[in-house]
């Protein structure tokens, strides 16, 4: 009898990368290609793409918005989206550090977490709670085709978009998003 690998544990084992150095340990390094932009960079091989133009849910009552919508609401700020997931540890990591950056940076700077879970609003409802992250409102994308119009290759993933909605760099891997070099990055 052969084993039998769902698409869940293939997606477990291949989409949450392993933690990266240090915030302060990571220096922000050139640009790479798609292809071989080593995580723990910065990496600027799709700055000017437009953000996916794809419903998130806001809640689990099924209401969606888009990053558009999001932008229309923030006026002039640049939006800083992550990718994430419940199951992901560096994932769970950082969302601290993105919480205390959407607190210090309220009015300059939109900073939205989207849950990749399969599992959707079920998985995301009792580990994603207001008491835990009182700055952020998580969306939710099941059906991951956000990552998959992103070419994210892995877990977290965040992607700082300038105010008209185009991609300025991204980064594979968590980090503290509260240290100098990252507010530094971000230009907050």
């Amino acid at each position: 009898m052969k084993p039998v690998v769902s698409l869940a544990a293939l997606l477990l084992l291949t989409a949450c990368q392993p933690p990266s150095p240090k915030a302060e340990e990571a220096p922000p390094q050139p640009a790479a290609t798609p292809a071989d932009a080593p995580q723990g960079s910065f990496d600027t091989s799709f700055a000017g793409t437009p953000a996916p133009d794809l419903p998130l849910e806001t809640s689990p009552d099924g209401k969606t918005e888009t990053i558009a919508d999001i932008l229309k609401a923030n006026p002039g700020q640049p939006l800083l989206v992550n990718l994430w997931a419940t199951w992901c540890a560096p994932c769970i990591k950082e969302l601290p550090t993105l919480d205390a950056l959407a607190k210090a940076t309220k009015g300059k700077l939109t900073v939205v977490p989207i849950s990749q879970d399969m599992e959707g609003w079920r998985k995301v409802s009792s580990a994603f709670t207001p008491a835990r992250y009182p700055n952020l409102s998580t969306r939710v994308e099941s059906g991951m085709q956000f990552g998959f119009q992103l070419k994210a290759r892995g877990l977290p993933l965040t992607i700082l978009y300038d105010s008209e909605g185009k991609e300025v760099w991204r980064y594979a891997g968590d980090r503290d998003w509260m240290a100098p070099d990252s507010r530094a990055r971000i230009g907050v």
